[in-house]
């Protein structure tokens, strides 16, 4: 097997990766906000009325992320199957570019599980709230 047939496949999932970490730093998170909230209201005049409403803005959402911090999990163990999906996915990519003209006979299968570890990681690593059977709400 040559660099050149695993320079594409690693070039694929750095992008992927990339792409995650990216669409994770464009949403600041919730506590972020609150915490830019409140320096913007220290900023404020006393007598603003936008001061008062943005203190009850801030009052509100803190309150929700304390009501809310206690219901939301991640699903464990569909996490871990889906980054087991996921490994065994890329495994086939490295091996089928090793094999020349047979890559797709491997890059399909690949390609289906690499899906379904996608869809299961989406599902089961975001903290949501769950049901008893531990499905999304």
């Amino acid at each position: 097997m040559k660099l050149v047939d695993i320079a594409p496949v690693a070039v694929a999932a750095m992008t992927v990766l990339g792409g995650l970490w990216q669409t994770r730093r464009k949403h600041p998170m919730t506590r972020e906000i609150v915490k830019q909230d409140a320096e913007l209201l220290a900023l404020l005049p006393e007598d603003s009325e936008a001061k008062r409403t943005l203190q009850q803005h801030i009052d509100d959402t803190v309150r929700k992320i304390v009501e809310d911090e206690d219901r939301r999990t991640r699903d464990g163990v569909g996490s871990c199957a889906a980054v087991a999906f996921l490994v065994v996915a890329i495994a086939l990519l490295v091996v089928s570019a090793g094999r020349g003209g047979d890559w797709w006979w491997l890059g399909v299968p690949a390609a289906l599980i690499g899906l379904l570890g996608g869809v299961g990681l989406a599902q089961d690593a975001v903290p949501r709230r769950r049901d008893a059977r531990g499905r999304p709400l």
